[in-house]
């Protein structure tokens, strides 16, 4: 067996050679890439390859993938020594063979038509150098959450990027390879600075400074939302990244106005937040506060900032009347009349961490 979508678009471009590749980058995630596996495979766009990038994980890794490499000739398993999660992207943008390249973390899921929407719309718009979708949260049980969509699409232009980083996540974007590489990929650098975690935000404003990205506004990605993960478990080194992007992009692109910046550190800030306040760090907590609002008074003249913060009371008053919609396991999430994620085994709940080796 290879692929498993019940067929779709596939357009192999002569010699074999894919229309997507697909990069998953993986560290000591056995327990969690099955589901992303499959969302990957379920794509009704099969024309893809498969790259899995093992960045030096002590697992069960190769034991898990095991079987889907038997089952699918177009994955392919590439381990090396660990280079983070940037160094594991780039080694499969390395080994990429196609003209687009999408990135999906080792924990993330895809519906499944989301390369076939995102391709079919950077074949649209040749301008655009990368497509993305919206995205939804789920938790470690497969529970989907969160904040409420977006009621109209929000500025994606080098802008929106900037001030608002509208993509959100490394998992929610099908790129022009070709321009990711001409851009650099992205920057292991800052991971040896001790500001690593917001290289996806850095190359998607790269790239938007070329051009308009495509937005398919559909909620089509999957964001695990872990407490301990990157930007939750320890959102100081977080914070360090974000002011680390926006300190390198002001120097690269020094055209850019004050105000976008300060719109963009609002908008981080606001992400952050409860992170902080969840770790007891009140102080500062207190010093985004300050920082976001009294010393940026104009924030709330940016119609997309607004609507961001309606989002964000939306869901606050949600929570505090019990109004909002309860967790839906991911596996019955209606979309479109249909239930695209039918496909995956609901966990056994709660799902247990595996302990450290």
């Amino acid at each position: 067996m290879g692929p498993v979508s019940g067929g779709g678009a596939s357009s192999t471009r002569g010699h074999g050679t894919p229309l997507v590749s697909v990069v998953i980058p993986a560290f000591n995630l056995a327990w969690l890439i099955g589901d992303t596996i499959l969302s990957v495979r379920h794509q009704t766009l099969d024309d893809i390859e498969i790259l899995v990038i093992d960045d030096g994980s002590t697992d069960d890794l190769a034991a898990v993938l095991a079987p889907h490499c038997a089952e699918d000739p177009r994955i392919r398993v590439i381990r090396q020594d660990n280079r983070g999660l940037a160094g594991a992207r780039n080694r499969g943008l390395a080994e990429a063979r196609a003209g687009y390249v999408g990135f999906i973390d080792a924990d993330d899921i895809w519906h499944p038509r989301f390369l076939e929407e995102t391709a079919a719309a950077l074949d649209a718009d040749p301008a655009a150098p990368f497509a993305f979708a919206y995205s939804f949260r789920f938790d470690l049980d497969n529970m989907v959450f969160g904040m409420p969509l977006w009621r109209r699409p929000p500025r994606h232009d080098f802008a929106g990027m900037l001030t608002l980083n509208v993509v959100g996540n490394g998992s929610a974007a099908l790129f022009r390879a070709d321009l990711v590489r001409e851009a650099g990929g992205f920057d292991e650098a800052m991971r040896a600075s001790g500001a690593w975690g917001a290289e996806d935000w850095k190359l998607c404003l790269r790239l938007s400074a070329r051009g308009t990205p495509a937005l398919i506004a559909k909620p089509y990605v999957g964001y695990r939302f872990v407490a301990e993960g990157m930007s939750q478990g320890d959102p100081a080194r977080q914070m360090r990244a974000v002011r680390a992007v926006l300190r390198d992009i002001s120097t690269e692109f020094p055209g850019i106005r004050r105000r976008q910046i300060a719109d963009g550190q609002v908008t981080m800030n606001g992400w952050l937040l409860g992170a902080f306040l969840s770790k007891r760090k009140y102080g500062t907590a207190i010093r985004m506060l300050i920082q976001s609002y009294i010393l940026n008074p104009f924030w709330f003249t940016n119609p997309s900032l607004r609507e961001l913060h309606l989002m964000k009371l939306r869901l606050w008053y949600g929570n505090m009347t019990g109004t909002l919609p309860g967790r839906v396991p991911v596996e019955c999430l209606r979309q479109g009349g249909t239930a695209p994620f039918a496909f995956l085994s609901p966990p056994t709940r709660p799902r247990s961490r595996p302990q450290a080796r």
